[in-house]
């Protein structure tokens, strides 16, 4: 309870900071990009699939007026449907999916928050060098997850089938995908200092618990529509607030 209650701490910290008038222009650029990436994403999907509606359902006019009403009712419902169910799945997933493409952005943020937290600048380095290294830790930090989720994944498959147990099986997978969320978060400040991988493992390990209730609170905000356009940064700076103050070794 503990664990949660500081994760929880951390993340109204990072809510009002996200406010504050040296951090909203970094806040605002990742939320900006966010919104406009899932509006053409979701635009251009829906016109596809109601395109395919419309034309598969093109060649089936009868020769009855009342049956072509109801075929172009049951056309129009249809579209709506794909709409609102395009809506729930951008809405459950986009976060995981730009987590990649918007992590310049995030590292600037981090940046800005550990600076202002510890009074310490960063290593000096170019903008095409961060960008590069950012990137690779971003693909380091995916191959990482995705052997270990094909394990757990066949693991918990595996639990599944059995009666009783099964139980725990979602329970089970919450929590890994928790503590990789919290791995995304906390890696962003970790990367600006330049500590290797294994070192920030090392890190999130001090603080298992921790950080364990920061990924998996995190991770049920994502769930929320349109709430997790709008996470991102706020957990960057949680994330960030976490790492120097809970994780990095005291001098």
């Amino acid at each position: 309870m503990g664990a949660i209650r500081d994760a929880v701490h951390y993340l109204i910290r990072g809510t009002r900071l996200a406010r504050s008038r040296a951090l909203r222009p970094w806040v605002i650029m990742p939320l900006v990009f966010n919104v406009v990436l899932f509006g053409v994403l979701y635009t251009l999907a829906g016109q596809w699939i109601s395109g395919w509606i419309a034309s598969a359902a093109a060649g089936l006019e009868a020769g009855w007026a009342w049956l072509n009403t109801v075929i172009e009712a049951l056309v129009a419902a249809a579209q709506i449907l794909v709409w609102v169910l395009l809506l729930a799945v951008f809405a459950s997933t986009f976060t995981m999916g730009v987590q990649l493409i918007a992590a310049p952005f995030m590292g600037f943020l981090a940046e800005k928050v550990d600076i202002q937290t510890t009074g310490v600048p960063m290593p000096a380095e170019s903008l095409p060098a961060m960008t590069v290294r950012m990137f690779r830790r971003e693909l380091r930090k995916t191959w990482y997850w995705l052997w270990r989720a094909l394990l757990l994944l066949i693991g918990v498959g595996i639990l599944s089938l059995i009666p009783g147990i099964n139980v725990l099986a979602p329970v089970i997978w919450f929590a890994w995908s928790g503590w990789m969320m919290a791995m995304q978060y906390l890696d962003f400040s970790a990367d600006n200092r330049q500590l290797s991988f294994p070192g920030m493992l090392a890190e999130m390990q001090r603080r298992r618990w921790l950080v364990l209730a920061f990924g998996c609170l995190v991770l049920g905000l994502t769930m929320l529509p349109l709430v997790n356009l709008l996470i991102m940064p706020v957990a960057v700076i949680a994330g960030t607030l976490i790492r120097t103050e809970q994780l990095a070794p005291r001098a």
